[in-house]
């Protein structure tokens, strides 16, 4: 039998969900499916007038820090509200993909992508597109329902939250999967723009295309053992030319190389992933140094009841201290403690709590932060 593009499965997931005819498996469940692919084979949602699918993520978060050193770089609280507006639509042989994410912290159009069918099981994609390096990145994008968690690890934390590696790309991706067995090998290429550093990471904006973006690449090879199951292994890897804006770097190469692993054993899923980063950092007076750290995370979870989902995750960097290349990036977790609950009310609302121990590079403090998340229709 032969087995559709794992994105097909994501978007007949979504229908299924916004039709409020099937209840989710697993919050990580949801994740997975939400990261299976940037867009599917659907012809069109009964739910909707628009040819295509159009889902609302609306979400509500909650913060509160404490015990933070006196020179603290953040507030003591927030509360953040936010809608992720997700659509997408096949005719024929060609494909389109939309995401714009709007708070009351960011805008942006996170999205925007125009594809072609190769044949049944590849797709080639040009627009700004999610940057396929690491398994957080590609499992777990903006719409807050579909995450178990409310914080994402430090080392793969979006641009606009303070992330040191790119997660978004403008240009070319290329991705399919080839079967192999009872399973499949999944890649995913890209390549195209990168970001700029001013004031922390900023990627091509495709509404304001403004700044200097020089050119990066990545792939993602995973490997799932069964189709569409949620066990995958995988590696991944990334080139990025940054342009500098600060006063002392003009300029920075940097390479990524990670390794993940996801394995469900029963009511409890095991994730964790290893991320090394290599950085050359250019002067203006013709001077570069070299420096590299290591960042590794891992996250257990475990459905205690129906509906309710415990999680904890252990985040830590290694050689971060003395990284020329971090000390850009104040807000950067460099290390984490963290334990959270998720109760999924329905077919379509969750909420959860979430409290950690954040390591900076001059202060640490505790986070206690609550979220309502929903999808809709």
């Amino acid at each position: 039998m032969r087995r559709r593009h794992r994105s097909a499965n994501f978007f007949r997931k979504l229908r299924t969900l916004a039709a409020a005819v099937h209840v989710l498996a697993l919050p990580c469940a949801a994740a997975q499916a939400a990261g299976l692919g940037h867009a599917g084979h659907a012809s069109g949602s009964d739910s909707s007038m628009l040819p295509g699918d159009l889902l609302l993520f609306p979400d509500l978060t909650g913060i509160v820090r404490y015990d933070q050193e006196p020179q603290k770089k953040l507030s003591t609280g927030d509360v953040i509200p936010a809608i992720n507006v997700f659509y997408t639509a096949d005719y024929e042989r060609f494909r389109f993909l939309g995401e714009w994410l709007i708070s009351s912290k960011t805008h942006n159009l996170e999205r925007f992508q125009l594809g072609l069918h190769l044949g049944d099981e590849s797709s080639l994609w040009l627009g700004r597109f999610h940057n396929p390096i690491g398994y957080w990145n590609m499992q777990f994008h903006h719409g807050a329902f579909l995450q178990t968690t409310i914080s994402r690890p430090g080392i793969m934390a979006f641009e606009t939250a303070g992330g040191v590696i790119p997660n978004h790309l403008t240009g070319f991706l290329w991705e399919g999967v080839h079967q192999l067995g009872e399973g499949g090998v999944y890649y995913t290429i890209g390549a195209g723009a990168g970001p700029q550093i001013n004031r922390g990471l900023e990627a091509f904006n495709l509404v304001e295309p403004a700044g200097s973006h020089r050119p990066a690449a990545s792939f993602r090879l995973g490997y799932q053992p069964v189709s569409f199951g949620v066990d995958e292994y995988g590696i991944s890897g990334a080139y990025n030319q940054i342009h500098s804006d600060e006063l002392a770097v003009n300029n920075v190469t940097q390479y990524v190389a990670t390794a993940y692993a996801n394995h469900q054993i029963d009511a409890v899923t095991l994730l964790s992933e290893l991320v090394y980063v290599n950085n050359r950092l250019e002067n203006p007076r013709g001077g570069a140094k070299n420096d590299d750290f290591l960042s590794a995370y891992g996250q257990v979870e475990w459905e205690v009841l129906p509906h309710w989902t415990l999680v904890g995750r252990v985040e830590g960097t290694f050689g971060a201290n003395r990284d020329p290349y971090l000390a850009m990036f104040p807000k950067f977790v460099d290390d984490r403690f963290m334990g959270a609950v998720r109760y999924k009310v329905n077919n379509n609302m969750a909420l959860k709590v979430e409290a950690s121990r954040d390591h900076l590079r001059d202060d640490h403090f505790g986070v206690v932060m609550f979220q309502w998340s929903a999808v809709f229709p």
